[in-house]
């Protein structure tokens, strides 16, 4: 049996990576670690070992190898909504909870590690407009807690693998904005597809050269099992995770079947500023408005030449939740 740990196992995209190991690979235990209990759809399985912990701490590494060496670790684990007043606190948390988790992996001979970063990093600039972001694009986001913090996870981790020297195989997936029919089915999610589908009976339109691409679930979840069969060790791969097509608003209103309404990019910053702090971190702060107004669309081809991976979904099916594999 392979033994595959899985962070954030809790979550949207790491609940998806359980339930395809638990359905399509009868020869894998899954070791799920969130601060969140189990959930109720996994307790009765033989094939899961659940932690419930937060990695930034030293509680769970031992536990961790109850089914002896571990093959593979998909880190998804990673706190989102930065609550008013929290941000160095979830800052130091996430970077914590991110070392731990790949020093476990180095220290253990671990096989295989799936990074899940984000093209956020990059940051959200008018000098964007019109491109598409390559993976070797240097990172500039510094207002965006959530941009910034990935940022940060990632020079730590490249920082981890000179320190260390693994054998590992490195895999840093920097997706783009995934959804799918999970996704939108979970009523407590709050974000950007949210707004736009089901919030708002109308698009709102900071900048006409704004635009977003949608990555479907199903694809997310293919790349990471590619990136899992990596037969090359020892060495880092970083990947874009985006379909070619983006959305402008005007694409997107059209796709949802809603008017457009133009408003100053400063409405909705003053708005954030009032309703972040009490909204327990489900709006993004006022700092991350410019990811509204100006595009970070990337190259998501690399992964296709390297891994042979396909994205089967645009970005259009993707913010529509079209019907995929794992729904």
């Amino acid at each position: 049996m392979r033994n595959v740990v899985v962070t954030g196992a809790a979550g949207y995209i790491g609940g998806i990576i359980v339930d395809e190991l638990l359905k399509d690979r009868p020869e894998t235990n899954v070791i799920g670690i969130d601060l969140l209990p189990e959930p109720e759809r996994w307790i009765h399985s033989q094939r899961v070992t659940w932690i419930q912990a937060d990695l930034a701490t030293d509680e769970w590494q031992n536990k961790a190898l109850v089914k002896g060496h571990v093959d593979a670790v998909v880190h998804c684990a990673f706190r989102i909504r930065t609550p008013f007043g929290k941000v160095k606190a979830y800052e130091k948390n996430n970077r914590a909870a991110s070392a731990n988790t790949f020093k476990f992996a180095f220290d253990n001979k671990v096989g295989s590690i799936v990074y899940l970063s984000s093209v956020s990093a990059y940051g959200a600039r008018k000098e964007n407009i019109g491109r598409l972001l390559k993976e070797s694009e240097p990172f500039l986001e510094l207002k965006n807690p959530y941009g910034y913090q990935k940022k940060l996870i990632e020079d730590d981790l490249l920082d981890l693998i000179e320190r260390h020297n693994p054998k590992t195989r490195i895999t840093v997936l920097r997706l783009n904005s995934v959804t799918g029919p999970r996704s939108q089915s979970l009523s407590s999610k709050f974000g950007l597809i949210t707004f736009l589908k089901k919030l708002l009976p109308f698009v709102i339109e900071l900048d006409p050269h704004w635009a977003r691409q949608f990555v479907h679930e199903d694809d997310v979840a293919d790349a990471i099992f590619a990136a899992m069969a990596r037969s090359n060790g020892g060495t880092v791969e970083i990947y874009n995770i985006a379909p070619k097509q983006f959305l402008e608003v005007r694409d997107i209103a059209r796709t949802l079947n809603k008017k457009v309404v133009r408003l100053p990019a400063w409405t909705v910053q003053a708005a954030l500023f009032l309703l972040w702090p009490i909204s327990f971190g489900k709006l993004v702060p006022a700092s991350a408005t410019s990811g509204l107004v100006y595009p970070i669309n990337v190259d998501g081809s690399a992964i296709e030449r390297a891994l042979g991976f396909k994205y089967h979904y645009t970005a259009e099916e993707a913010l529509l939740g079209k019907i995929g594999r794992h729904s």
